[in-house]
């Protein structure tokens, strides 16, 4: 029996599969992490998800080393966060290929961005997320996703730009953002491959 898959049915499937992998490698992480709180010391301020999160929305340009023509708007960074049912995940990548990912719950991977398989994955996702900036607009208010979505921080020399979307219309392959959604769901799943990572 022949089966003729075209590349949407296949993109699709494949979403689905990382995304269901992302969920459970971090959630799984984070399970982990709190059984390790559990006979640790509090930890400081510094290692919350919201310090961490807060930190990786103010990076500008000149912290990684970027300097960019003030005529153009360039997308030197990407904050992704994910609502899960409850838990934000957090996705942060850079033109440079720098990259954390944070939980809520408490799980970080923070440095990734010197594993060079990890770092070409997140200066792709913020080189992708140039072709969607005329779709977002410019924000002050950076707070978290609403249940059932997924909100894209675009970090450009001339603010912070952003967007949300459906996580229904992702799933059922509907949505505009899809493409930029699947970068980021690359990216995590090379991530998820990192020694550094498993630990």
């Amino acid at each position: 029996m022949n089966i003729n898959l075209d590349n949407d049915t296949v993109l699709y499937t494949t979403a689905i599969l990382l995304q269901a992998g992302i969920l459970t490698f971090f959630l799984i992480r984070s399970r982990k992490k709190k059984q390790n709180k559990a006979t640790a010391t509090p930890l400081a301020d510094e290692d919350s998800y919201e310090y961490n999160r807060n930190t990786s929305l103010q990076v500008q340009p000149q912290h990684l080393g970027l300097t960019i023509q003030p005529s153009v708007t360039r997308v030197y960074g990407v904050v992704m966060d994910w609502d899960m049912g409850g838990t934000t995940l957090t996705l942060c990548g850079y033109i440079t290929g720098a990259t954390n990912a944070f939980l809520s719950s408490g799980s970080a991977i923070k440095g990734v961005g010197a594993n060079p398989a990890i770092a070409e994955q997140a200066s792709d996702f913020v080189q992708t997320a140039q072709g969607y900036l005329g779709k977002c607009m410019p924000v002050s208010d950076t707070g978290l996703p609403l249940p059932g979505t997924v909100r894209f921080y675009l970090l450009t020399n001339k603010g912070i730009f952003a967007a949300q979307e459906q996580l229904s219309m992702i799933d059922d392959n509907t949505s505009p953002w899809l493409g930029l959604f699947f970068k980021g769901t690359m990216l995590l799943d090379e991530i998820k491959k990192s020694p550094t990572a498993a630990s």
